[in-house]
């Protein structure tokens, strides 16, 4: 896992935050569930697995996975960063039961075939984390007790996912920037208004000086 850096604010934040999140603070026994939201290429994951690597009870579930197969999809909702392009029935079902202290299974999509080929189970956890664009829309506000965002430019969004996209994941450079127009570009800033100020937590992440704290509500 790639460490991040953190700003001395970030840094004082997240470590309170992990405090805040450990098993001995009062949760009441029920697992808490933690949205780590923001555009696509803008270091939902980075931080995701920092907490991860950081809590001691802690799974990370990735909403990447809740995609209605690209055959089902509506003509407008071509990508996951639209509403619609989600199978939030199975989500809200698996939310539902991680809440309940049950089993969580996650759907595991497959890139190549275009929908989710099989699912996994994630043990049982103290936090678990939401990943994903979704995480910072109107949908989800029901589901979390925390709400982290993670913001960038959008030339940093750019480059990550011409990074990822096409060095990991095999798209051609026209299916990528189709993919970041829609996404970076249409989607995530339509459907996450609001998200800023329903937010208890958001960073800035900088490509060289990583991630800088914006705004606290959470922890003092």
């Amino acid at each position: 896992m790639i460490c991040p850096r953190f700003c001395p604010h970030s840094e004082k934040a997240l470590s309170l935050l992990v405090q805040h999140l450990s098993p001995e603070s009062d949760s009441g026994g029920v697992p808490r569930l933690v949205g780590i939201g923001g555009p696509g290429g803008g270091g939902k994951s980075m931080l995701s697995d920092w907490l991860k690597e950081s809590l001691p009870s802690c799974e990370v579930l990735s909403l990447d996975d809740f995609r209605l197969p690209r055959a089902s999809r509506p003509r407008h909702a071509p990508f996951g960063s639209h509403p619609d392009a989600v199978d939030f029935s199975r989500l809200q079902a698996v939310l539902t039961s991680a809440r309940a202290g049950g089993p969580v299974h996650q759907p595991v999509f497959d890139l190549d075939k275009g929908h989710a080929q099989n699912h996994k189970v994630l043990p049982a956890a103290d936090v678990l984390l939401l990943d994903g664009e979704i995480t910072a829309y109107e949908m989800l506000d029901a589901y979390l007790d925390v709400r982290i965002l993670v913001q960038s430019s959008l030339w940093t969004q750019l480059r990550t996912r011409l990074n990822r996209d096409r060095g990991d994941r095999g798209c051609s450079l026209s299916k990528t920037l189709k993919i970041y127009v829609q996404s970076n570009l249409k989607d995530h800033p339509r459907f996450s208004k609001g998200a800023e100020e329903k937010a208890q937590l958001i960073f800035y992440r900088h490509p060289r000086k990583g991630l800088h704290l914006r705004k606290n509500l959470l922890i003092s």
